[in-house]
């Protein structure tokens, strides 16, 4: 994606399928029409960090968006990214992925399938895998007792091959 300093604001080669009419809208339209139904504006700011998180693979926190955009010498606070993370979550661009209850992360909503996310607890290492299957059992449950799913979560916690690599080498060194 070419960098957000090279083009006026606003203006962003992501599209993405709107689930309420099915026709594609850029993320910045979609961005820009929430802002204003809150009656907010959308600021150069605003336009890097939705640069920022259009650009993301995977799962990302505060923190490291932050610190990607003083290494891409924009000025954001991290207010502005906190309150513009709250706002992308409100618009549904971005969900909340629970990973763990001491710092949230993030993950693009839009134009993606539902992941599973498989969680080092030594390493933090994140990683996403598809959830076919479990999105079929998701269906069938709620189809027997009636329900209307409306989405679901699964995190595996567990020990990385890097962290057990790591442990048995410290294990080494003190024997």
């Amino acid at each position: 994606m070419t960098d957000a300093r090279e083009r006026p604001a606003g203006t962003y080669p992501v599209t993405a399928v709107s689930e309420d009419d099915g026709l594609i809208q850029p993320m910045c339209a979609i961005f820009r029409r929430f802002l204003k139904r809150q009656g907010l504006k959308f600021t150069t700011e605003r336009a890097f960090i939705l640069d920022a998180v259009l650009s993301k693979q995977g799962v990302f926190e505060a923190d490291e968006l932050l610190a990607e955009m003083k290494d891409a010498e924009h000025r954001v606070s991290k207010a502005t990214i906190y309150r513009t993370l709250k706002h992308l979550l409100e618009a549904k661009i971005i969900k909340e992925v629970l990973i763990d209850s001491s710092r949230a992360h993030y993950q693009l909503a839009f134009g993606r399938k539902a992941t599973g996310h498989l969680v080092c607890m030594e390493t933090n290492q994140i990683i996403e895998f598809p959830t076919e299957e479990l999105n079929a059992l998701m269906e069938r449950v709620c189809k027997e007792h009636g329900y209307d799913p409306l989405s679901h979560r699964f995190v595996i916690y567990g020990s990385s091959p890097a962290a057990k690599a790591t442990e048995q080498a410290e294990v080494g060194d003190e024997g």
